[in-house]
This record gives C-alpha cells, sequence and structure tokens, in this order.
C-alpha cells in the first residue's frame, strides 16, 4: 500500500494534468501539435530509411518486433525498448494512461547554431534545473535544436546533413547526459526536433548514439516540431503513436500548455 503522503502526491498530479485537459477542451489553455507534417516538401525518407518489415536486430539482446511496414518511419516517431530489447512491451501494450506525461523543454537552439552535430551534456541540463527546478521524476525530456526548421524548404536534404562521407551531422544527446537522466532523475523518456541516425540507417549505438536511452528502459521521440513554442516547464504531453505490435510506431504528440 502506497504511503499517505505518496498517494496524495499522486492524487495532485492527476489532478493537475486533468484540469489541463479541461482547460485545453474549453479554449481557456494553448494547444501545441508537435507532429511533423508528411508531404511534397519533406526530407527524402524524413531522415529515416524506407520502412519495412525487418527485425531490428540479431543479437541477443535485440528484439523480435518487426519495423512498422507503413510510411511511419517518415515523420514523428515512438521508439521503446522493445526496438534493441527482447521480452519489453511493444507499442500495442502500452497502456493508454502511459500515453498521457509531464514534459520539460530544454533550449539548446544557439548551441546547435554554431555546431550542427552538438550533443546535448549533463551539465546543459544541470544549468537548465538552476534555472527552472529539478527535471520531475517520469519526465519526458524534450530537446529543443532548432533543426525543425529544416525539416521543408528548397532544400529537404539540409535536415539529414550528410557531410562528404555520407556521415550524419545532427544533433543529439551525449552518453553522459543519458545517464544523469536515466541514473539520478528517472525520467519517462527524452524527445527531439531531428532524427537519429543510429536508429534510422542500422548503425549500432555508439558513444554518440541513443541506444543506452533504450537499453535502460526509456522512451524516445524523435522528428517533433513547435518545440519553440513551449515553455520550460509545466507542459502536458498527449502522445499517440499507432497501436503496432513493433518497438517503434508513427505519433500524433500534443502538447498541452499551462
Amino acid at each position: 500500500m502506497l504511503p499517505l503522503a505518496v498517494a496524495l502526491l499522486l492524487f495532485q498530479v492527476e489532478q493537475a494534468a486533468a484540469g489541463a485537459l479541461e482547460r485545453a477542451m474549453l479554449g481557456k489553455s494553448q494547444v501545441v501539435d508537435l507532429t511533423q507534417a508528411l508531404g511534397e516538401s519533406a526530407p527524402p525518407d524524413g531522415g529515416q530509411e524506407p520502412a519495412r518489415p525487418e527485425a531490428v536486430g540479431e543479437n541477443e539482446r535485440s528484439s523480435a518486433a518487426q519495423r512498422v511496414p507503413a510510411a511511419g518511419e517518415l515523420a514523428t516517431h515512438l521508439h521503446l525498448p522493445s526496438s534493441v530489447l527482447k521480452g519489453k512491451p511493444t507499442v500495442a501494450k502500452i497502456p493508454a494512461r502511459d500515453l498521457l506525461a509531464h514534459a520539460v523543454v530544454v533550449d539548446v537552439a544557439p548551441r546547435v547554431a554554431q555546431a550542427a552535430d552538438y550533443r546535448v551534456t549533463a551539465e546543459d541540463l544541470r544549468a537548465w534545473e538552476r534555472r527552472n527546478g529539478r527535471i520531475p521524476k517520469d519526465s519526458m525530456v524534450l530537446l529543443h535544436t532548432g533543426w525543425d526548421r529544416r525539416w521543408s524548404g528548397s532544400d529537404p536534404t539540409r535536415y539529414l546533413n550528410l557531410d562528404a562521407q555520407g556521415v550524419p551531422r545532427v544533433p543529439g544527446i551525449s552518453t553522459d547526459a543519458i545517464a544523469f537522466l536515466v541514473s539520478e532523475r528517472d525520467i519517462r523518456g527524452v524527445g527531439l526536433d531531428a532524427w537519429i541516425p543510429e536508429l534510422s540507417l542500422g548503425v549500432p549505438g555508439g558513444e554518440n548514439g541513443t541506444r543506452p536511452l533504450l537499453y535502460a528502459g526509456k522512451w524516445q521521440l524523435v522528428n517533433l516540431t513547435n518545440l519553440d513554442r513551449l515553455p520550460a516547464k509545466g507542459v502536458k504531453l498527449v502522445i499517440a503513436p499507432l497501436p503496432v505490435d513493433a518497438g517503434s510506431a508513427p505519433a500524433r504528440v500534443i502538447a498541452i500548455l499551462p
């Protein structure tokens, strides 16, 4: 049985979320769509390989779940630990209640403007906390890189940003930042307004990859947009992926502002 203080805190959190939804339905809170739109102006493959049924990996840690055989890989997408680990729940098994989440927004767009392949560090996150307070447990940490501005335009390949050797030069998150968020803050997951080469191109996770996030049992949202319209904290998320029996799926992501 939960201690009274913990039960009371959970009740207050649920009431706050319910209040935010009610205010949004009455037009008293702003609602922001964080989902990238597919269309002719979208990047080729949206920064992802063509979607097709295939096993995610072959080693003993990899899941037997299939990639989604739809255009879902081309836009805003949810990746679960079952993308890389056996025995973890697929997208279809996520309880509906877990598709609602609190979120904070960490703005690193100025750093990314200076270095396209900037990796968010643990110090970036600690600096955010000095300004805004502790990152809440079980929250989604959204990284605003400003990369979504490259999604459409006269040169859609700018979103992939491949160098002369075909290596993507895109923003991401460092392993020390992942370790901080997983071990010290126990977050739900990380989202960002860019694409993740390690997952989409089938490259094994490395020192600059985000697979450690999935191996730690956390979620990953990619190809978000409009993060610049969100405040640093107090955001409620509605994550609505297609309920497929796979480790990843396309998702509509909606933010409700305080």
